[in-house]
């Protein structure tokens, strides 16, 4: 049988739990989507689309402010074309003002950093806003590794190559996505024939966060997928075993998969 393709989000899933991984990808069965999911989905529009901005007219004097106003837009405007997705969820008035809230300060958070690094820059306000606007949403797919990832951001800062995703969680050890990093570090290198220098995540709710790009990572990420493939050649449930714990069932909701598993063995 071939080989299925990986991707970090799928090899996430089966260490989680095998079962879910077989619910996901095996049986693709359709999940709801989850407010944690959509204003994500959300964030990541809004930054996406922030380095789309005509930035001619601002100076080293006013970006920040001006920018301050371009985030808030752009997060109004995607909250709203979201709108049908959002009311999908079931969340009270309060709920969903305490997310969309939640989600500015992240996206605010966000911009001070970038306003910080851009005042490390030489030249013009518009010289360095090209300067630093990172490649965007880029997918890579290995044949050979049979594994494939998007990459929210490829950056080159101060002559060092960085590969970064953005994540609004609220759990900031760098070292839970050194699996991720490394996938995206390995399809990099396969794809353009060298690596970056670092591989790093934006914290939305924190700062941003690096590592170092070495072979112990490569060698990690190779043996993960080479793992997550011999695991996955079965079709049959019974090689998916379920991996109880407290991410079945929780305080504010449960696996999307959790009925179903519940009545199959």
């Amino acid at each position: 049988m071939a080989k299925r393709i990986q991707s970090p989000s799928s090899m996430n899933t089966y260490k989680m739990c095998p079962r879910k991984y077989y619910y996901a990808y095996i049986k693709e069965l359709a999940s709801l989507p989850n407010i944690h999911q959509v204003r994500g989905s959300i964030a990541h529009t809004v930054l996406e689309k922030f380095f789309d901005q005509d930035v001619s007219g601002l100076t080293m004097e006013n970006f920040e402010g001006s920018l301050t106003v371009v985030i808030q837009n752009l997060l109004l405007k995607e909250w709203q074309d979201n709108e049908e997705q959002l009311a999908k969820l079931g969340l009270s008035d309060k709920q969903r003002k305490f997310y969309f809230e939640e989600t500015m300060l992240m996206l605010l958070n966000w911009l001070s950093d970038f306003c910080n690094l851009a005042r490390t820059q030489k030249g013009s306000f518009s010289e360095i806003f090209k300067k630093i606007t990172p490649i965007r949403e880029q997918l890579f797919l290995s044949e050979k590794l049979q594994a494939r990832g998007y990459v929210d951001a490829i950056e080159e800062i101060n002559n060092e190559l960085r590969i970064m995703d953005y994540k609004t969680s609220s759990s900031f050890d760098i070292d839970h996505h050194r699996l991720q990093l490394g996938v995206y570090c390995l399809l990099y290198q396969e794809k353009h024939g060298k690596l970056p220098d670092k591989a790093g995540i934006y914290f939305l709710k924190d700062k941003p966060k690096f590592m170092d790009v070495d072979k112990e990572l490569l060698e990690f990420a190779k043996k993960e997928i080479e793992l997550i493939h011999e695991k996955t050649e079965s079709d049959k449930i019974e090689d998916y075993p379920k991996k109880k714990s407290n991410l079945c069932k929780y305080s504010t909701g449960q696996c999307e998969f959790y009925d179903i598993c519940q009545k199959e063995e």
